[in-house]
């Protein structure tokens, strides 16, 4: 039996194997493959107006979300260790070893995240809201999915245009076969190689060209080779069902119309999403992979007005801000209240209230006070870590908003607040040492108050300036009163006169200024006093020192009270000064304009006339599958004779052509298709005109709520002054004017009266702050409905105000855009609902094209 031949592989081809694998091998890289899809993938946003940013797709490197790891090759993040054993023995069998060949991960988030941060000498992060901003862009989850999200759609447009253009194939088969001698003389040796190329035309026609070769050896028999070479080609042209451009271009178009939404999707995402961080306010969805892009709508996201102020609530950064500032009221609140206790606690050792309920009173004020303030600081800390899970950041993290944004709400200094308090104590400390005053104490006491002097002028001097600051904005306060009277005039608003009233206000005004001077004389002439004893009690002859020390202790405790009394007058007239001289920014847009406005900048309105559209085009496209198949068909084959590769023979080749027809007599399924496509449409229809009447419901519900808060403002304003003079009041009835030949009885009701006043002064603030706050959340919001909004590199708000010298925008129309004309031999099918018989139909108007680059520039 003779031994079987080696197999000799032919040089040619081994040179042509060992090019198609290192093709192939360069081809397959992970890296390569990645990087091309990103160029892609930026080519087309860029053609479409849009950007992914300075780092493209990828999180910044200081980002918490970035992967400081190979891109490609990933290490393994950390995993369950029960889990684990499954990857490498399931069901008793061995599983891959190479799972850990790119190394294991310690922990998810990158280590360099905390570089971004800018952090105090105690290592807290300080954040304002720029750098609130800054922080949520940078580690936001949500922010990198919608970029990302953006990213897999121009991944789409890139594949349906890669289905239109010239795509090459190739291929290398070689086989090798080694058998017995009582075989037949075949070849055991064959290597065929073919390349080619398919094309998809815009109506349909597929084409494909290839080229073979065949290169035999016989190692039996004669031992011949044969190389031959082959050309095939092959045509398919629809001309009816699965043909034409409204057919087959369907799926380029709608991703290519996708990829615009998603640009401009992207673009009003960062704008909502600084809404989101600032406000709270839900600003609809980022970029999506559906074809329904944008469609939804926002709905009303200004909020229903309520409560007592009629300001919606304001969350995110602002709400935070108010927070902050509400706990800075209930401290002041508290210091009042603990001042008005000991006050009352010292009218009753002093036999001025006769009924200890009083001063029970005032101290169950003080503890409900205490309470609602560590309720709303653990409330505000509850709220601070889910701002920092919003922004993406750990909630452990040490975090601090500072921010003069609502500086001029700070109507009590919180150093006068711990003016009041020093001085509180000191009371505390004279009035325990009343049945035995000691001489000693007495003096670290006047000491303590006299070292009080410089601090109190500080404030005086703060209180002198805010009135500088008044008197320059009174013209503007003017303004302001005059147009809520106009409102007020053409509401036919039920509201007091005193609230808008320039004259009053004035008059006001002149009585602060006359005010502070007097307070500053009558602290001096205190302070003099209380300084002209310089060594305090002097011991009295024998027997009478308990006298004179009892005397100190007189003048102390009222020179002490009698400062209690400056600084608590001296802290509202100051909380008035800056109430006065806190206003709004005018807004003053109709609602009509305002629409207008959004009809023609918002891009998510564009997005919803293009889903409409999408939804239109989607009719023609099942109706087409409604007809019959007619195919072209031609195909061929050109060869060559076994000996000569490129001798192409005739008698060895062929070519056909064709038809190919089919009735349409089983199109049920593509029947129902079409039904529903134009169900579809009735319902984008519906949709549209939803979407539409929700943008101006939500602009004008914006705008009622802006004039509300203008009008409330000034409310407010009035009942943050009536409070302040209910406790100007009250603080009077515990130290009332002493009658001649009569004892000093203080109110019966003075306690109750003034943790009531106390208490509205609180509300009162709060609501101010409320409405203030609430007007600036809805003028962002304004600017963002109308779509008029933008933001500066760092992604903050540009706010340019609103004012009435804003021209009506003209909406433009496309030039060269087709008349929507009657196509003829179609007459229009009259429904019901239509118009009756042998009534014409309204002509069609022509909706014009709109988008980013016709947006008109904003006055």
């Amino acid at each position: 039996m003779p031994s079987i031949p080696l197999l000799r592989p032919h040089p040619l081809a081994f040179l042509v194997w060992t090019l198609t694998v290192g093709v192939i091998l360069a081809g397959c890289s992970r890296t390569w493959n990645r990087r091309t899809a990103d160029r892609e993938a930026a080519c087309l946003v860029r053609e479409k107006g849009g950007t992914f940013g300075s780092t493209g797709v990828y999180a910044d490197p200081y980002s918490r979300l970035a992967d400081p790891s190979s891109i490609d090759h990933p290490p393994m993040p950390p995993d369950d260790p029960t889990s684990h054993t499954l990857m490498h023995r399931v069901d008793g069998k061995k599983g891959f070893k190479g799972w850990d060949r790119f190394g294991r991960l310690a922990e998810v988030e990158s280590p360099y995240w905390k570089d971004s941060l800018v952090l105090d000498d105690e290592g807290v992060a300080v954040v304002d809201l720029r750098e609130a901003v800054r922080l949520s862009r940078l580690h936001s989850r949500d922010f990198q999915t919608n970029i990302e999200t953006l990213y897999l759609s121009a991944l789409d447009v890139s594949f349906e245009r890669f289905r239109f253009d010239y795509q090459l194939f190739a291929g290398v088969d070689t086989f090798a076969t080694s058998r017995g001698r009582r075989v037949g003389a075949q070849s055991p040796y064959t290597l065929d190689s073919f390349v080619g190329t398919r094309k998809l035309t815009a109506t349909g026609g597929e084409i494909v060209v290839g080229f073979a070769n065949s290169l035999l050896w016989d190692f039996w028999g004669d031992d011949t080779d044969v190389f031959s070479s082959a050309i095939d080609f092959s045509l398919l042209q629809p001309l009816l069902r699965f043909g034409g451009r409204a057919r087959v271009l369907e799926s380029l178009t709608q991703s290519e119309r996708n990829l615009l939404a998603n640009v401009r999707q992207l673009e009003q995402y960062q704008q909502g999403f600084f809404v989101e961080i600032i406000t709270g306010r839900n600003s609809g969805p980022g970029p999506s992979l559906g074809n329904n892009v944008g469609s939804p709508g926002l709905g009303v996201i200004a909020g229903t007005p309520g409560g007592r102020s009629g300001a919606p609530s304001a969350g995110g950064y602002l709400g935070l801000l108010e927070a902050q500032q509400e706990i800075r009221n209930r401290a002041s609140n508290i210091a009042a209240l603990r001042d008005s206790l000991a006050q009352l606690e010292a009218a009753f050792d002093a036999n001025r209230i006769s009924s200890r309920l009083q001063v029970d009173q005032a101290r169950q004020a003080l503890l409900n006070a205490q309470s609602s303030l560590l309720i709303a600081q653990a409330a505000y800390q509850t709220r601070l870590d889910a701002f920092k899970v919003q922004m993406g950041l750990p909630p452990d993290l040490p975090l601090e908003i500072q921010d003069p944004l609502l500086e001029r709400f700070i109507l009590i200094d919180p150093a006068l607040t711990d003016l009041q308090n020093t001085v509180e104590q000191s009371l505390t400390a004279l009035r325990m040492m009343r049945d035995q005053p000691d001489a000693d104490r007495l003096k670290s006491i006047r000491n303590d108050l006299v070292s009080l002097a410089e601090p109190i002028a500080e404030q005086v001097d703060d209180a002198r300036e805010d009135m500088r600051r008044l008197d320059a904005i009174l013209p503007q306060r003017r303004e302001q009163l005059l147009r809520v009277e106009n409102t007020i005039l053409e509401l036919n608003a039920d509201v007091d006169p005193r609230v808008y009233d320039v004259d009053a206000m004035q008059q006001r005004v002149a009585s602060l200024q006359r005010r502070v001077p007097e307070i500053e004389n009558k602290l001096a002439l205190l302070f003099a006093a209380t300084a002209a004893d310089q060594n305090g009690p002097e011991p009295a002859p024998a027997g009478d020192d308990t006298q004179s020390v009892e005397q100190t202790w007189n003048l102390y405790l009222a020179n002490a009270t009698e400062l209690s009394d400056l600084l608590l007058e001296l802290s509202l007239v100051h909380a008035e000064i800056r109430l006065q001289g806190i206003t709004l920014r005018p807004t003053d847009i109709p609602p009509p304009e305002a629409v207008q406005y959004a009809r023609m900048n918002r891009l998510d309105w564009m997005n919803a006339r293009a889903n409409l559209v999408d939804s239109w085009r989607k009719i023609e496209f099942f109706a087409n599958g409604l007809k019959s198949d007619l195919n072209i068909v031609v195909d061929g084959q050109l060869s060559t004779r076994p000996d000569n590769v490129f001798e192409f023979d005739g008698d060895r080749s062929r070519i056909r052509f064709g038809a190919q027809f089919d009735t349409p007599t089983a199109r049920l399924a593509e029947r129902n298709r079409y039904r529903a496509a134009l169900i579809s449409y009735q319902r984008a229809r519906r949709d549209y005109m939803l979407f539409e009447d929700r943008i101006k419901q939500s602009l004008r519900n914006t705008l009622r709520t802006i004039t509300l808060s203008e009008i409330n403002l000034e409310v407010r304003r009035a009942a943050v002054q009536v409070a302040i003079a209910q406790v100007d009041i009250a603080r009077l009835k515990l130290n009332p004017p002493v009658r001649p030949d009569q004892p000093s009885r203080t109110s019966p009701t003075a306690a109750r009266d003034l943790v009531s006043a106390l208490s509205d002064l609180l509300d009162a603030q709060n609501d101010f702050l409320n409405v203030w706050v609430a007007n600036e959340v809805l003028r962002i919001l304004l600017d963002f409905e109308m779509g008029t909004m933008r933001l500066d590199p760092s992604g903050v708000w540009i706010d340019s105000g609103f004012s009435d010298d804003l021209e009506m925008p003209v909406e433009p129309v496309e030039d060269g855009l087709p008349e929507m004309l009657s196509a003829p031999g179609i007459e229009a099918e009259l429904i019901p609902a239509g118009p009756s018989e042998g009534q014409a139909l309204p002509e069609p108007k022509s909706v014009p094209l709109l988008g980013p680059e016709l947006t008109p520039a904003r006055p």
